[in-house]
């Protein structure tokens, strides 16, 4: 047997344990691991919905302009027959949780639940307790502001509910139900698409005549417009902050030495190593090309064990938009 055989089996003693799916249920059920999952669905469930709250009640409502959603209806039924929101708010999204809690998970049915009535409660108290709580943007091109802002806390709100397993109600649960029926591609994009639905409805709440009693066009699209602006700002933040949850770098090393750079790698990083035979077509020389997918935290430390084992070697990064699998994310709503 030879050094490297050695030095090989050395460094195999030595790598840190494989993980299971045993071993991740083990601690999944273990009460420190019961009191972390609760902390931060709780959490997260506060602040995804005080974020959809405050933005439906203090950013769109004030500037004359809707969203979709049952937030939307909301918003429209307030500003035509003063129905406070929190009120059409639980009574719009009671028959979809019960219509999820058959069609989708269980799990999914109950956060999504625990959404709505945090909502409710949060859109009660800003309503009786800070009705004064509304930021009023100034006329013209400033209110364009209100639907990036109310935007980003949407979409950051639909993003932080995807992330424990439920949803913020109303076309969030049409989305998935689609999605998991119909196998649509994209939830964000199927929320979009159902928004603009109910936008579009709001040119018989928003709108505006002039002196003669005919319908001033350019005013009453500007709402519309805006609405339409601070969906797509919605979408693009639930999708950006959804992949950035479950995205990761790719790596293919080729190199010279396979044996020493994969246990380096594992040793170093506890992640899983992939070795493909490679050949170059212009030397004809046989290597190896490793893969190995790993976080964003783990690059720098990637790259300084690249140049201490084979300073010689290749290597091509890429940027992995959604990784599902052990270790990653589990793909499970």
């Amino acid at each position: 047997m030879n050094e490297t055989n050695i030095e090989s089996e050395i460094a195999q003693s030595t790598l840190p344990k494989k993980i299971t799916k045993e071993d991740l249920k083990k601690t999944a059920a273990s009460k420190r691991g019961k009191i972390l999952y609760w902390t931060k669905t709780v959490l997260l469930l506060l602040c995804s919905s005080l974020l959809i709250s405050f933005a439906s009640y203090s950013l769109i409502m004030p500037n004359e302009f809707t969203i979709g959603g049952a937030s939307g209806i909301a918003i429209l039924l307030d500003v035509s027959f003063g129905i406070p929101q929190y009120i059409m708010v639980f009574a719009i999204n009671i028959p979809l949780v019960v219509f999820s809690f058959f069609f989708v998970k269980k799990k999914f049915a109950l956060l999504t639940a625990a959404h709505i009535l945090l909502q409710t409660l949060w859109l009660a108290l800003l309503e009786m307790l800070f009705p004064d709580l509304q930021i009023v943007f100034g006329g013209g091109g400033e209110k364009i502001f209100a639907a990036i802002a109310g935007g980003l806390c949407i979409g950051v709100a639909i993003a932080l509910a995807f992330k424990i397993g439920g949803s913020t109600g109303g076309a969030d649960v049409l989305a998935v139900v689609i999605q998991r029926k119909f196998n649509a591609g994209n939830i964000a994009r199927v929320i979009f698409f159902i928004n603009c639905i109910i936008i579009g409805s709001s040119i018989f709440v928003f709108y505006e005549l002039n002196d003669d009693g005919s319908i001033n066009y350019g005013a009453t699209l500007l709402p519309i417009m805006m609405s339409v602006f601070e969906s797509y700002i919605e979408s693009k933040a639930n999708e950006s902050i959804t992949s950035g949850f479950h995205s990761a770098i790719e790596f293919r090393i080729i190199t010279d030495k396979p044996e020493e750079m994969g246990l380096a790698l594992m040793k170093e990083l506890n992640r899983g190593v992939t070795a493909v035979p490679a050949t170059g077509m212009y030397t004809k020389i046989n290597r190896s090309m490793l893969l190995c997918v790993v976080g964003r935290r783990q690059v720098t430390t990637l790259q300084k064990i690249i140049k201490e084992i084979d300073p010689d070697s290749f290597a091509v990064t890429s940027q992995v938009s959604q990784v599902l699998g052990l270790g990653f994310y589990s793909g499970e709503l």
